[in-house]
């Protein structure tokens, strides 16, 4: 996902707010906006955003190169109707997690496996999320900061949630903890993007228990074994 700034906001917009409406179009035929979606998502993905051409995604799609405007006004319309559409089932998703009736931590793992498995299941559609949108800084501005925030914000409400609770420590910074969650996501895909990896990548609950249970080893070796402090002799 493209990046922005964590925000805080009442619980009723996390839980709430809707997704906007899609631009009406007279006579469309949702099918074949449909086509011209999923061939733009695999135009962008493969070519790249900036080297593409309405005509490909026509030819793509089997339409005729002015149906394409029928429905979209120009090519960085149609980037931004695949952002918010991509980001409406995710954030509807994300409501229905935030809502569950489960431990802070399990809800926090399963937005991070949404994230993570969304994008991962399409390879265009990561390449559009992780490279595309981010060659802009306009792009990025224009289609990310909304519904990107309303993610931040849902992070941000189960780990706040978590600490009233008593199940996460009561000293956790969660705006610095939603950046450490999405930044290890986002990283998981970049990753697995450039690889060239065909299995999409399944490490968003393993990420979400480190940093929970953190790096320090906890037991009798690790009491035994502690590092030494300054000034000590060896």
């Amino acid at each position: 996902m493209a990046h922005s700034r964590p925000a805080r906001e009442p619980l009723a917009s996390v839980t709430e707010q809707p997704g906007e409406a899609p631009r009406p179009v007279p006579g469309a035929d949702p099918e074949k906006r449909k086509r011209i979606l999923a061939a733009a998502v695999k135009t962008f993905g493969s070519r790249g955003y900036h080297e593409a051409r309405i005509a490909e995604i026509a030819a793509q799609a089997g339409v005729a190169e002015g149906t394409v405007y029928l429905y979209f006004r120009n090519k960085e319309d149609l980037l931004g109707v695949v952002f918010d559409e991509t980001m409406d089932e995710v954030l509807a998703e994300g409501r229905r997690i935030v809502r569950a009736d489960l431990p802070a931590a399990e809800r926090l793992a399963r937005m991070v496996e949404l994230h993570v498995g969304f994008l991962g299941a399409d390879r265009d559609l990561a390449s559009v999320f992780q490279i595309e949108l981010r060659r802009s800084a306009r792009l990025v501005e224009r289609f990310s900061r909304s519904k990107l925030v309303e993610y931040f914000r849902m992070l941000d409400h189960v780990l706040r949630q978590g600490v009233e609770r008593g199940e996460l420590r009561r000293d956790l910074d969660p705006r610095l903890a939603v950046r450490i969650l999405f930044g290890a996501a986002d990283e998981i895909l970049s990753e697995w993007l450039l690889s060239g990896e065909s299995r999409p990548p399944s490490d968003g609950r393993r990420l979400v228990e480190t940093l929970l249970h953190g790096f320090i080893a906890r037991g009798p070796a690790a009491t035994r074994r502690k590092a030494p402090r300054k000034g000590d002799s060896r």
